[in-house]
């Protein structure tokens, strides 16, 4: 009712209303000239050359995008259809500032059409974009500049590239050249599309190149674009090798045109997962031969590999990365094993392994130059270029040497400084806890380590013999260091702090704890029979102060009930030498004892234990001195020790230690 009562009003006082009913000679005079210039420009427009665009167009995207960009070829327009086409004969699109003398794009010709009733819908649907003889040219600085960065001001958010509906893609003899000088990777591309009902037709890229001066290989393949719909998902498949490495995608674009989001199945293995970096950009840690397979997805500048499984040297390794791939890149890492081989993990801290070839064992031996400590160096300027956070858990742990049965480490890395929170190494009894932080700011990265020992069992560290154990009890022990150095090794040979060993009560072979003095008459005698009996240890104290990569000894002490033993030297972290002398004293009388200090020397892998015969030949002259002037009895004076030494202060060696 309300309808029927407006149209009445409008007809009866709508003045343009009533001019269209019953036009006058004012409305018919303009009616005809805007037929009339329609007319003009339709014919225009169908008479115009577009040639003479070229210029301006060139000119206008040269000032705009800071660039030379010219048509050097015929242009040719088609607007009179429904769906409009154009011809760009001779495309050029010059390089920046920095790479002018290679042009970013030339293509001898590029042909698109795009449908009118979606155009006027406000939406793009290209019937047909093809380019012929495409030539590409991608440069990346290592400062970061990018050659096809067309508005460089603007930053990349990492979301990925989002084309219009195509229904037909036609690329014909491309090539594509990329130069990434960060990592030192280049690569030479040749890239097809083909639309036809034929099993040829598709899309491949097939590309060969060097990473770090190694071989590269490039493959992308995809169906063709004819029967593509943005409702259904678009397969594709992707192996990169190089670096020692080789990847492995198959799935599929899920929301066909929208390349930031596409699911798929990725497999990779390679023999160290630093080299990843090449070819991903993201800093990994060193490990040994690995191979892992898992779900790859994509949203936007998200990345996300989860629910993977797989190896990595011979423990088995599971969890998620996520990976935000915005301006400044961010990694987020939840790793778990099953069952870790603790030289894998030595890996990761710089030693050189050895995994057989089943997979099942690897062996951390020895670096190079038989020294004990890593010299791997850190890639500091890998860790300045992205930020995040790791989580790793082993619930159990392969039999080794130090009865680790357990591993929690976790690691936060922001601007350049890596801080390790926790460490921690739990031992069928006792456990290891610490921190560490690593500025890698600079070119060498200055470190602070500080560990706790708590609980270790002494008969982990010297093995039984015979069904004997030589040494007993809970070792407990702090590592305080800090310094500049790349590696492990480089580290500790510069650094500074102190470190502690300490042994609050405990058992020793009391055929040892007699040779700790040098009591011959003693010591001997219960050694060679197979004395099995025990002697407690009050306690032991190693205190050392730290400087330039010297260890030198402040206390060092082993109380025992039979012997007081105290020692002095120094033991150099750089050389990974010792120089140890330790001196003991009876507490009981014995009758042959050789006065003669214990000496520990040459490197941590290997130490000699000996004695100092100097003091030997001493004592024996004085015998010989007292035989020849008083008595020949007298000269057993000199062996005689009358056992006077006292217990040691034990409460306030161990509260100074720690």
């Amino acid at each position: 009712m309300r309808l029927r009562s407006w149209r009445d009003w409008v007809r009866d006082n709508d003045p343009v209303y009533a001019a269209a009913r019953r036009p006058g000679s004012a409305e018919k005079w303009a009616a005809g000239v805007v037929l009339v210039l329609v007319a003009v420009v339709l014919l225009f427009l169908a008479l115009f050359d577009w040639n003479m665009l070229r210029g301006p167009i060139g000119r206008w995207a040269s000032v705009k995008y800071d660039r030379q960009i010219a048509l050097t070829g015929d242009l040719d327009v088609n607007l009179f259809s429904w769906t409009p086409s154009a011809v760009v004969r001779g495309l050029k699109v010059g390089g920046p500032d920095w790479a002018r003398d290679r042009d970013t794009a030339d293509v001898d010709e590029v042909r698109a059409s795009v449908r009118l009733r979606k155009l006027l819908a406000g939406q793009i649907e290209m019937p047909l974009l093809s380019f012929t003889r495409p030539r590409v040219v991608l440069i990346s600085t290592k400062d970061g500049r990018k050659s096809w960065e067309l508005n460089p001001n603007k930053p990349d958010t990492g979301e990925g590239l989002k084309l219009p509906v195509i229904q037909q893609l036609i690329i014909t003899d491309g090539q594509l050249s990329f130069d990434e000088q960060r990592r030192g990777l280049t690569l030479q591309a040749a890239v097809n599309a083909r639309e036809a009902a034929s099993g040829a037709a598709g899309f491949l890229l097939d590309g060969r190149g060097t990473v770090n001066g190694a071989p590269l290989t490039l493959k992308i393949e995809g169906g063709p674009f004819m029967n593509i719909r943005r409702n259904r998902p678009y397969r594709f498949e992707a192996e990169v090798s190089g670096a020692g490495s080789s990847l492995v995608a198959k799935g599929a674009i899920t929301r066909p045109f929208d390349l930031g989001r596409f699911d798929a199945t990725l497999t990779m293995q390679g023999r160290n997962m630093s080299d990843l970096y090449l070819l991903t950009g993201v800093t990994l840690p060193n490990t040994p031969p690995y191979r892992l397979s898992g779900a790859l997805n994509r949203n936007e500048r998200i990345w996300t590999f989860k629910d993977f499984d797989g190896r990595v040297g011979a423990s088995d390794l599971s969890g998620e990365v996520r990976v935000d791939s915005a301006q400044r890149l961010r990694v987020d890492a939840q790793l778990t094993s099953r069952r870790l081989d603790i030289d894998d993990l030595a890996a990761v801290l710089g030693a050189r392994t050895r995994t057989n070839a089943a997979g099942t064992d690897t062996e951390a031996p020895v670096v190079v130059g038989g020294k004990l400590l890593p010299d791997a160096k850190l890639q500091t300027e890998r860790l300045r270029t992205m930020d995040g956070t790791l989580t790793y858990r082993a619930a159990a742990v392969k039999a080794n040497a130090f009865d680790v049965r357990a591993v929690n480490l976790g690691a936060d890395l922001k601007d350049g400084i890596l801080k390790l929170d926790p460490i921690s190494f739990n031992f069928n009894r006792g456990e290891m806890n610490g921190t560490a932080r690593i500025n890698a700011t600079r070119d060498t990265p200055y470190s602070t380590v500080d560990l706790r020992l708590a609980g270790y069992p002494l008969e982990s560290i010297i093995p039984a013999r015979n069904g004997s154990v030589p040494l007993s009890g809970r070792a407990l022990g702090r590592a305080r260091l800090e310094g500049p150095g790349a590696s492990i090794h480089d580290f500790a040979g510069a650094s500074k702090g102190s470190l502690s060993l300490v042994v609050p009560n405990g058992r020793m072979r009391a055929a040892f704890a007699e040779l700790l003095g040098i009591n011959a008459s003693a010591g001997l005698l219960k050694l060679l029979s197979g004395d099995q009996s025990e002697s407690q240890i009050r306690c032991a104290v190693a205190d050392f102060s730290v400087s330039g990569g010297t260890a030198t000894a402040r206390t060092f002490v082993i109380d025992t009930d039979v012997v007081l033993a105290q020692g002095k030297g120094t033991i150099n972290l750089g050389a990974e030498t010792m120089n140890l002398r330790i001196e003991g004293e009876s507490k009981k009388p014995r009758l042959l004892r050789l006065w003669a200090p214990i000496t520990v020397s040459g490197p941590l892998t290997a130490p000699k234990v000996g004695v100092d015969l100097g003091d030997v030949v001493s004592q024996g002259g004085l015998a010989g001195l007292l035989g020849a002037v008083v008595a020949p009895v007298t000269a057993l004076f000199a062996f005689v020790d009358p056992g006077l030494a006292e217990d040691a202060d034990c409460g306030r060696l161990i509260t100074g230690a720690r």
